[in-house]
């Protein structure tokens, strides 16, 4: 399966401050998936298809114990550390990579690297 270029690690809403994420705004991008604090998303095919568009099936399961879902999305890259998500044509995710020393003091601490490697 190929893999997403992106920095893993810690995103945040491109609309909000590093400084300024909260859970409503911000997301961890691991190798298997991306989630936030009500969801996990775990990628279960991705293709590329084009220079900088990737199709991602990944299967969405929120922390509640409701059903996964299956949802198919069109990642376009800015770059290695920004992304927009669409589903059949509408923004579903919009983020820039935040450095864990920029995010706000309750993330900044968080040991990540077994979820990011």
């Amino acid at each position: 399966m190929a893999v997403l270029p992106l920095q893993r690690g810690y995103y945040v809403a491109s609309d909000t401050p590093c400084a300024k994420a909260s859970n409503a705004t911000l997301l961890l991008l691991r190798r298997n998936g991306i989630g936030g604090a009500r969801y996990f998303c775990e990628f279960k095919r991705i293709e590329q298809t084009g220079p900088v568009t990737y199709r991602v099936e990944e299967e969405c399961a929120d922390f509640q114990g409701e059903a996964p879902e299956t949802r198919h999305l069109q990642y376009i890259l800015d770059n290695d550390s920004r992304f927009l998500a669409k589903e059949q044509d509408v923004v579903a995710l919009d983020a820039r990579y935040c450095a864990q020393s920029e995010l706000p003091l309750e993330w900044r601490n968080t040991d990540i690297e077994s979820e990011i490697e």
